[in-house]
């Protein structure tokens, strides 16, 4: 890789010969990957038994090759073979618990063979893994026999181009045109993108495949009707069109990674959930999106992934460490992050917000004032979180580059601005929930030293000036807190003044519905009323109920009526320790001190950011 290329790619960016570069680096890591594989399944006897041996497959799969080679590469590229591979490796280096027998797991190598042997046309018999009366043939479709034993082996036929099935629990006849469905037969959905220059992307919409890239809960793979899928395929050529046109630089990414989508469930307006693997380029997991607009930032941020996974391949990014590793504040997470969680979200997040600031270059449409928040949330938290990840000193030489151009490329976004009053209001309320999660993370992680909170106890009880700062640790929770509510709930109110008032006519509640995390002070923070959701902040913190983000949303009322500085800045830099401070002086007295006054107190000392 040039030094050009590099510094493209550390940009968060990639021309098409950059790309191109990386697929063939990636299929060379994942024939190693393979190679390795065989290496250790060829060094146990038996491993496959009662399949073939695994040297059988593999000259399956080399005589397909030679018929078609383009259907093996493909077979080869596949995501899902990628994290089938990696899977495989895992369980055979080191103990694994599975409830699939290990035969099983190798024997997705035969479904591969078969698979090539299929569309290359061969004269075959060869068996294969039947789980739960399933057989998998990659990039073509699954075969339904009748259920039978939970594992067993089947025999797959080709002759003369007809393919039949046959296990103890029965037979099953391919139709000749294997995209149809048929008794027993269930084809993989397929599906297009067309780029400028007429380019036309094929991909996967895969809802049948064991390999998940974000498991579902019952453990298997939710098949979509034809019709579900097609308006998952409109929805993602739709939002990769989107993509796009909001930056050129889009086009050899698409083109290049996008292979294959594994829907999930829908999850909540404004909370599309998506995932990737390391070991599975050009694939990821997606949930359905609940707008274009949605579906076009999510495919932005996997696609990140993939790039940055392909690049950390070749080149390592940290060195490894044998002590405790460091974890850092990360804006898209309720959670710390390690290193390399954080490397993989601010370069997925780096390319989120080129998506948004590419939609505010357009000219206006609809969604304007959207596009400016999510990017000015996204460039704010980005800021904030580089120059801290840029001084870890796990970091390789090639992965403070990649930080330096990631941070130049932050930078050289910090002058944008919106010209109308509405759109400056937009973006200034997006950078105070930016502060808001940052608080609210706080709360959550950062815990003061308990000696520290006992002694402003007493001065607080006392009349006496706090005393200054002690010690606080990290102590990382991995619940789901939806720690984004109030930002959700905004986006709602940007996107549609109408929705708020919706949510504001249901019965009234703790809790607002379709908005995990969000309580009833929250919806009228985000509806404008600051002086009634305070209240209700006030009077869930007096009687002991409030959930930690209640002095989060004390906080920003507070700052918007412009009284109580100290308690406001106390709040920002020391939530936590005014929490703590609370619940001490609640078990001390029997009573509540006054929230407000006891985090102007508090504020009048100078507190650090440790």
């Amino acid at each position: 890789m040039t030094a050009r290329q590099l510094d493209g790619l550390s940009r968060g960016e990639g021309d098409a010969e950059t790309l191109a570069g990386l697929v063939r680096s990636e299929r060379s890591h994942r024939l190693l990957a393979l190679d390795l594989v065989m290496d250790v399944l060829t060094a146990r006897d038996g491993v496959a038994a009662p399949l073939p041996a695994p040297e059988r497959a593999w000259s399956l799969l080399a005589a397909a090759q030679r018929y078609a080679p383009e259907a093996v590469q493909e077979l080869l590229d596949l995501p899902e073979t990628g994290l089938w591979v990696g899977q495989l490796l895992n369980r055979l280096y080191r103990p694994v618990t599975s409830e699939l027998p290990l035969w099983a797991d190798v024997g997705h190598l035969h479904c591969l063979a078969a698979a090539a042997a299929v569309r290359a046309g061969l004269d075959f018999t060869f068996p294969v893994p039947c789980i739960s009366g399933r057989i998998d043939l990659p990039t073509l479709g699954q075969i339904r026999l009748p259920q039978g034993a939970l594992e067993e082996t089947a025999v797959l036929a080709g002759r003369g181009g007809l393919v039949t099935a046959t296990s103890l629990s029965g037979v099953v006849r391919l139709p000749t045109a294997l995209h149809r469905s048929a008794p027993g037969w269930r084809p993989l959905h397929r599906a297009e993108v067309r780029l400028p220059g007429d380019m036309k992307v094929g991909f996967i919409l895969d809802d049948l495949s064991r390999h998940r890239i974000a498991p579902q809960p019952n453990g298997a793979a939710q098949r979509m009707a034809p019709k579900t899928a097609e308006e998952l395929a409109a929805l993602l050529r739709t939002g990769c069109d989107l993509l796009v046109k909001s930056d050129a630089v889009w086009i050899p990414t698409v083109a290049a990674l996008l292979r294959s989508v594994q829907p999930m469930r829908a999850h909540e307006a404004f909370r599309v959930r998506s995932a990737s693997s390391d070991h599975a380029m050009g694939g990821f997991a997606l949930s359905w999106p609940d707008s274009e607009l949605a579906c076009a930032a999510a495919v932005a941020h996997e696609l990140q992934h993939s790039k940055l996974s392909a690049l950390a391949h070749l080149f390592p990014l940290l060195e490894e460490s044998a002590g405790p590793q460091q974890l850092f504040y990360a804006p898209w997470r309720d959670d710390p992050r390690p290193l390399r969680g954080m490397l993989q979200g601010i370069y997925a997040f780096t390319g989120v917000t080129r998506f948004w600031w590419g939609r505010t270059r357009l000219p206006h449409g609809e969604y304007e004032q959207l596009a400016w928040f999510e990017f000015a949330l996204w460039r704010d938290q980005l800021a904030h979180v580089l120059p801290t990840v840029r001084e870890a000193p796990e970091l390789t030489e090639t992965g403070r580059r990649l930080l330096e151009g990631l941070s130049s490329t932050v930078a050289g976004w910090s002058a944008d601005a919106p010209r109308d009053g509405a759109t400056r209001a937009v973006v200034r309320l997006a950078e105070r929930l930016a502060v808001d999660h940052r608080v609210l993370w706080r709360l959550h992680h950062v815990r003061p030293c308990p000696s520290h909170v006992k002694r402003l106890a007493t001065a607080w009880l006392d009349g006496a000036e706090p005393v200054l700062p002690g010690r606080r640790s990290l102590r990382a929770e991995h619940a789901l807190w939806h720690l984004d509510a109030r930002a959700v709930l905004t986006r709602m109110a940007v996107a549609d003044p109408m929705a708020l008032d919706k949510l504001r006519n249901l019965p009234d509640g703790e809790e607002v519905p379709g908005v995990t995390g969000a309580m009833r002070a929250d919806l009228l923070w985000a509806a404008g009323e600051s002086s009634a959701a305070e209240q209700r902040y006030l009077r869930s913190l007096v009687a002991g109920t409030a959930p930690p983000s209640a002095w989060a949303g004390l906080r920003l009322t507070l700052e918007e009526s412009g009284r109580a500085p100290h308690a406001v800045h106390a709040l920002s830099s020391v939530p936590e320790l005014v929490s703590a401070l609370a619940d001490r002086v609640r078990r001390r007295t029997g009573t509540p001190a006054d929230p407000v006054e006891l985090a102007q107190w508090v504020g009048q000392r100078p507190a650090d950011e440790g």
